[in-house]
């Protein structure tokens, strides 16, 4: 429908009268009808639209102000959610490492035989302990920097190396954190306080070692407990270093 057309319907509604045949009008009348209909049935949605349009301006105004987060800022906010609990609820980020070998009790004659050149380098054995076994009737003893003896009752004692547990720097072959905080504990009569705490260890150090030693000797529970002020980080078992 043309301007012209609606300006003469909206003339008609008002009283006017032209000089036009019957027929005529007849069907411009018709079409004035239909085109109040239609609008008195439009009415309605367009209140509803218009009333909703306006609650929503709020919310719509909120939004425009909003900013979005720069990349490195995301960033950033995803690294500080990432830090999870162990199962003692200890707050620890754990690290992110290669997997680790098959955990197996090395036999030096089959080392030459099966073995291949990574594995030659990184062996990684198991001092697997009894079934119902205790942490308290573990012994380790450090012989030097890189040796330690394993006791347990009933068990053969045998000596392993950090590159045996898996305590080893894989870019510089040197042992890692994990060891120095175990032999740092050893240094320290079996228990280490924040007084002797070295900060390079870091925060999840700890929670490491405790996974290393459970993987280790096949134990399903922490060797070593929380912190206390009293005794610092004092391992179940007993360990030193040899005098």
């Amino acid at each position: 429908m043309t301007v012209g057309e609606l300006v003469y319907l909206e003339a008609l509604k008002n009283g006017y009268k032209p000089k036009l045949p019957e027929g005529v009008i007849s069907t411009l009348q018709k079409t004035l009808e239909s085109f109040q209909r239609v609008s008195e049935d439009m009415r309605g949605p367009i209140q509803m639209a218009a009333q909703m349009a306006e609650r929503m301006q709020p919310q719509i105004e909120t939004t425009r102000k909003m900013a979005f987060p720069r990349m490195a800022e995301f960033s950033e906010s995803i690294s500080r959610i990432s830090s999870l609990y162990d199962k003692e609820e200890e707050f620890v980020i754990p690290a992110f490492t290669r997997p680790i070998q098959e955990v197996r009790i090395v036999n030096p004659e089959d080392i030459a035989i099966t073995s291949t050149k990574s594995e030659r380098d990184f062996v990684i054995a198991s001092y697997p302990l009894p079934k119902n076994a205790v942490w308290e009737s573990l012994d380790i003893q450090f012989i030097d920097g890189h040796f330690v003896k394993v006791s347990y009752p009933n068990l053969e004692s045998k000596k392993f190396n950090y590159k045996d547990m898996g305590f080893v720097n894989m870019k510089t072959t040197n042992p890692d954190l994990k060891w120095r905080l175990l032999y740092a504990i050893a240094e320290n009569d079996g228990a280490l306080t924040t007084t002797k705490w070295d900060r390079g260890f870091g925060r999840n150090v700890k929670y490491e070692l405790n996974e290393g030693l459970k993987r280790f000797f096949g134990m399903a529970t922490n060797p070593i407990p929380h912190y206390t002020k009293r005794d610092g980080y004092k391992p179940l078992f007993s360990i030193r270093r040899e005098r």
